[in-house]
């Protein structure tokens, strides 16, 4: 057992819980995607907070870590599902896909620049040659948020020297950013379901073709 796990358990332990009403589980069993959905859930909480006040203005950098670190689940999620489905679907080499590795430890190596990460995710896409094409929309709100924290401690520690304050719209901030996460979810679904759909029709017809042959074998033989 790692220390950071027995930490981690010598925290929980303090805390055992005594009534239904006050009931949460911790269990590593969650995948990226449902860990990505949660931080996406608490950026939403947190935007909560924006009303125009100055007393508002403090969750900003909380929001857009949230948010990002969500992207960054999101994507490295959706890099784990194309790879399978060409493993499962295509008939692809797991040890050439994964480069020799488990696949959690070749995501654990994909680091946190969110830019590399999408390119890697729109690139498992486009190897999958499906009728639709990758959304534009998404690389540039993505490259606007990877500019901002190109590795994961900026919106952490807000630590860029910026003499001259931004007034944001937090409204029009957080519609663009939700609707590209959301977005992303789409593509993700939409190419597991499609080449699944394609996977399926295919042994259909592969079936069809094997039952004509072995009736007309039976017509030959009567």
């Amino acid at each position: 057992m790692t220390a950071s796990k027995t930490n981690l358990i010598a925290l929980f332990e303090r805390h055992p819980n005594t009534s239904p009403s006050t009931l949460v589980m911790h269990n590593r069993t969650h995948s990226l995607g449902e860990l990505s959905y949660a931080y996406y859930e608490s950026a939403l909480v947190v935007a909560n907070q924006f009303d125009g006040q100055a007393k508002s203005d403090i969750f900003l950098l909380p929001y857009l870590f949230l948010i990002r670190h969500a992207f960054e689940l999101l994507l490295k999620d959706g890099i784990l599902i194309l790879k399978n489905v060409q493993i499962e679907f295509c008939a692809s080499d797991p040890n050439e896909i994964y480069e020799n590795m488990a696949p959690l430890e070749y995501i654990e190596q994909r680091g946190h620049n969110l830019m590399k990460l999408f390119n890697e995710f729109r690139n498992n896409f486009n190897s999958l040659e499906l009728e639709e094409e990758f959304p534009r929309a998404i690389e540039p709100v993505l490259n606007n948020l990877h500019q901002a924290d190109k590795s994961s401690t900026e919106f952490r520690y807000g630590m860029q020297a910026d003499t001259d304050p931004s007034y944001i719209d937090s409204a029009s901030l957080c519609k663009e950013l939700s609707e590209q996460f959301k977005k992303l979810e789409i593509v993700i679904d939409y190419a597991y379901g499609t080449v699944k759909d394609r996977y399926s029709m295919q042994g259909k017809n592969d079936q069809t073709a094997q039952a004509d042959i072995t009736l007309t074998a039976t017509d030959e033989i009567r």
